[in-house]
């Protein structure tokens, strides 16, 4: 039960922040900021290390 929960609030935090990269234009500094916070949360939903 606590896994699950784990992996709602993973893909929850990765809907936000693919929501904000798409939204994001005018920094590209910003981008590459979001890019390097979804990694792990993307690796972690794909169950790789």
């Amino acid at each position: 039960m606590i896994m699950i929960a784990y992996y709602v609030i993973t893909a929850f935090l990765l809907g936000l922040l693919a929501w904000n990269f798409v939204r994001e234009k005018s920094r590209r500094g910003d981008l590459a900021l979001y890019l390097l916070v979804m990694v792990p949360l993307l690796l972690r939903l794909l169950r790789w290390k």
